[in-house]
């Protein structure tokens, strides 16, 4: 080969450099680019007399520089910033929702039960009783606030997953389109895509903020698989993701993989702990659910500590067994399976404060029933009524089979207190109908009587509450003659000419009450029972304490603690997401430079090779130059 033609082959290896080198520094702040080294060969060379002088130079690719290994840690680095980035935003705004005195329960509580202590330092005041109402309607209003917060927080969570999905078909669709042209453009060019394999690196940096993702490398095509196991994409086709109901949590939805026509079972963490969409399971799996339980379980078991206190008491018209607050119970456990079999839950008087803020999920073979508790994975099986002991704790709830009866092969979520936030209300409207006072019957003769009868004390008949409706009713005892008397009364149904054995004594019971009369009444002498509750706080007293009793919730906590429990465990998990979003910001930044020092584009690096292939350029210019010279000088010797 001629001293022009290796110059030639120079010039145009040089040429190639010179560009490459250019396109480089134009595609620096290219997302998803890999710098382009060009890789020359040497041509083979034909004999010259005795020996091979070489024949230039050809390019035999222009390869992009990739790190498989910095790529893998770019994505997995990306992915769990995305995941703590997002369960941190949401966990935050849950945050200052649940802590703020404008939005959450602290504020309400407080007042409610400063209230209370009004109404037990002045239960005669109508003004107290009207705040302790006006209060109570406030409380209410704000459980109803909170939990409408908490569901609605549920809703957008459930809408982000489906808009994650979304995304996530639309990425994948295009890596699988990118496969199937990096495959066609390598079989027909022999050499490597890079621009479209750039492309492709920063969808799979864009799907790993979504989703977490394994990416398998094989013959220029990747492989993209959900978690570890789950096949998005293979080759040049993608599986498409869906959203199925959470078989856990009927009112969630959950990811899961459609391929040929069938849906594969639902991606919880287990599976998906990375990405956006990583973040949104695990924000409502350990923090939305169980504050949306533990706001149901405070509401319940405030409600229904006051009413039990509430029907100790009697009003201020003698009226009995009155709640103060009404709420939801006992409904039909969620069936998370979609079959007909119903199991009631019911909590017992003694149990509500030993339930806890943890859901559970019951199944039933046929046989038996497994009773799993949520928050930890305990677990009992045996008999509908045995299970909801675990671990030789009493949950604080009882199931029972409703119907249709269950069938094998039934699962049902069962929240012990679910939806009592949203139906709690006030049971009274009136200042009056606040029962302040220990129901308690006055015996009295009348002072005009002129015989030697008497009236003992009145008891309650039987254990109360709750108390014969009229038992507060006044009643009176007439004597129409010595051995003889009337009774008149609401509930007494106003018997009269009752026989009375003088001296006695002689019992007489009506309307849930008892007492003895005695002596020698004489004819026209009365004798009334009846309620005077005014000026007694014995029952509000009751009430105020409340705030500071400690066997409420769980047996051990406060209103208040119970509340502050769950702010501080909100708080804590949203501390801990801030600081690891932060710190996996930081590594990500770090990671990427690590990549870029390796597959990025380096200005000072591109200046200098720009120099060495001008140079190259230059010189293989050159030595055409002197070849055309020689050339030249030839042809005129010849010529001559």
């Amino acid at each position: 080969m001629s001293v022009l033609s290796i110059g030639l082959t120079g010039l145009a290896a040089a040429q190639a450099g010179l560009q490459t080198t250019q396109n480089n520094i134009s595609n620096v702040n290219t997302q998803g680019y890999h710098r382009r080294e060009v890789v020359y060969g040497s041509n083979i060379p034909s004999p010259s007399g005795t020996s091979f002088l070489g024949a230039g130079v050809h390019v035999e690719e222009a390869r992009g520089i990739y790190s498989q290994f910095l790529d893998a840690e770019v994505l997995s680095t990306q992915s769990l910033a995305e995941r703590y980035g997002s369960y941190s935003t949401h966990a935050l705004t849950l945050d200052k929702l649940l802590g703020d005195p404008g939005t959450g329960l602290s504020t309400a509580v407080q007042t409610f039960f400063s209230a209370a202590n009004e109404v037990a330092n002045s239960p005669t005041s109508t003004a107290a009783r009207q705040a302790l109402i006006s209060s109570g309607n406030t409380l209410v209003t704000r459980f109803h606030s909170v939990q409408s917060n908490l569901a609605t927080v549920q809703k957008d969570i459930n809408d982000e997953i489906k808009s994650s999905v979304t995304q996530i078909n639309n990425i994948a669709g295009q890596i699988a389109k990118l496969n199937g042209q990096i495959a066609e453009f390598q079989a027909i060019s022999q050499q490597p895509a890079n621009d479209l394999i750039d492309t492709r690196s920063k969808l799979l940096e864009d799907l790993s903020k979504i989703v977490n993702i394994t990416v398998l490398d094989q013959n220029g095509t990747s492989n993209v698989l959900i978690g570890n196991s789950q096949s998005l994409v293979l080759g040049a086709q993608a599986s498409t993701v869906t959203t199925v109901q959470d078989p856990n949590s009927p009112q969630d939805v959950l990811p899961a993989l459609k391929t040929g026509g069938v849906t594969l079972p639902a991606m919880d963490t287990s599976v998906i702990s990375g990405g956006n969409l990583g973040g949104l399971l695990a924000f409502r799996k350990e923090i939305l659910a169980p504050a949306q339980s533990s706001v149901d379980r405070l509401a319940y078991v405030m409600a229904q500590q006051f009413n039990d206190i509430h029907n100790d008491g009697a009003d201020i018209n003698g009226n009995v067994n009155v709640n103060f607050f009404s709420f939801s119970v006992n409904q039909p456990a969620l069936n998370a399976s979609n079959t007909s079999g119903v199991v009631n839950v019911s909590i017992p008087t003694t149990g509500y404060t030993q339930v806890t803020d943890s859901a559970y999920i019951l199944s039933y073979d046929g046989a038996n029933y497994t009773l799993t508790r949520q928050s930890d994975g305990a677990s009992t099986t045996g008999t509908l009524a045995a299970v909801t002991t675990i671990g030789g704790v009493n949950q604080g709830f009882t199931l029972a089979a409703g119907a249709p009866a269950p069938a094998a092969g039934d699962r049902w979520l069962i929240r012990p207190m679910n939806d009592t936030a949203r139906t709690l209300d006030l049971a009274i409207t009136q200042p009056s109908q606040v029962a302040a006072a220990t129901p308690r019957l006055d015996t009295i003769a009348t002072a005009t009587n002129t015989g030697t009868g008497s009236i003992g004390a009145a008891s309650f008949v039987g254990a109360v509450p709750p108390y014969n409706t009229n038992t507060l009713q006044t009643v009176t005892l007439t004597f129409t003659s010595p051995t003889t008397f009337d009774v008149t009364g609401t509930g007494t149904g106003n018997p009269v000419g009752v026989a009375y054995a003088p001296p006695g004594p002689q019992a007489v019971t009506y309307n849930g009450w008892t007492l003895n009369l005695s002596g020698a009444p004489a004819t026209g002498d009365t004798f009334n029972i009846k309620y005077q509750g005014t000026g007694d706080n014995s029952i509000a007293l009751q009430f105020a304490n409340l705030q500071t009793s400690s066997t409420k919730v769980e047996g051990t906590m406060t209103y208040g603690g119970a509340y502050n429990k769950l702010v501080n465990y909100v708080a804590s998990l949203a501390n801990d997401a801030k600081t690891s979003a932060d710190s996996h910001a930081s590594l990500l930044n770090d990671v990427k430079a690590q990549r870029d020092s390796v597959s990025g584009v380096n200005m000072d690096e591109e200046a200098a090779k720009l120099i060495q292939f001008q140079q190259a350029y230059q010189a293989a210019a050159r030595s055409i130059q002197i070849a055309n010279s020689l050339f030249s000088d030839l042809l005129s010797a010849v010529q001559q």
